[in-house]
């Protein structure tokens, strides 16, 4: 029976290890979608994967889109 239990609770503990992988990092913008690129009056920084500040999504996704390299936002605020 101790061997069930175990079993069960290996089981339990990869499952809710794998939901919340990935847990911390916030929803992406879909930066295609954006037309106007005007971000001049826009400051709500976020910090990247790359370990920049960026004034706002909009300045992000400026950079996102031609960035050469995977670039995703990690966390709203400054870096």
């Amino acid at each position: 029976m101790s061997a069930m239990r175990l079993l069960l609770l290996c089981v339990a503990f990869i499952c809710l290890s794998d939901l919340t992988s990935g847990a911390d990092i916030p929803p992406q913008p879909n930066c295609k979608a954006l037309v106007n690129l005007d971000c001049t009056n826009l400051v709500n920084p976020v910090c990247a994967s790359n370990g920049n500040t960026y004034a706002s999504v909009c300045s992000y996704c400026v950079v996102k889109r031609g960035a050469t390299s995977p670039l995703y936002i990690a966390k709203h605020g400054a870096c």
